[in-house]
């Protein structure tokens, strides 16, 4: 794995300081919200917001899929993304409840903000009784940390899942099972 991507936040895992954890509060997104999660989606990612402000709106509206934001004192500080996709022929990629995507605002990192979007996310996907799944690049190890405490295995690495490429064949599809009764 070479040098940290941009995209992706500084891989951490014993920081000497951690800022304090935060209490936030997880809703649903709406439209009302699109354009603040879209300024903290460009502030962290790089882009436009006016684009990403359109990918988000399309999230929204599409079926079978979540997008949910956290909120601090009333705040958007991050927000995360789960749909239902169908299985993808050409890399293999099973049908099921995806994890497509969480940014937390740069200021806000190392907060357990993403790690309460995912937890939320995994027991939306879970509702139905199935398991949940994602795909992330292999340069992103904060994320694959994350998703492997949360109790998320690798089932396949490959150069793309669902159609999403990962530079170098670097992207890793990863399952959690919903916890047993």
């Amino acid at each position: 794995m070479a040098g940290q991507d941009a995209r992706f936040a500084a891989y951490a895992p014993d920081p000497a300081e951690r800022p304090a954890p935060v209490t936030a509060v997880v809703a649903e997104a709406t439209g009302d919200d699109v354009p603040g999660l879209a300024a903290i989606q460009a502030r962290a990612r790089g882009g436009s917001a006016g684009a990403w402000a359109d990918r988000i709106r399309r999230a929204l509206c599409a079926e079978r899929s979540l997008v949910i934001t956290a909120m601090v004192s009333g705040e958007a500080v991050g927000y995360a993304s789960a749909a239902f996709l169908p299985e993808h022929v050409g890399d293999g990629a099973p049908a099921g409840h995806y994890l497509t995507g969480v940014t937390v605002d740069p200021d806000w990192r190392r907060r357990g903000i993403a790690r309460l979007l995912t937890r939320r996310r995994m027991e939306w996907a879970w509702g139905g009784g199935s398991a949940v799944w994602c795909f992330i690049s292999a340069r992103n190890r904060a994320s694959l940390d994350l998703h492997r405490e949360l109790g998320f295995e690798q089932v396949e690495f490959g150069a793309s899942f669902q159609g999403i490429n990962f530079a170098g064949g670097e992207g890793r599809l990863l399952r959690a099972d919903p916890p047993r009764p």
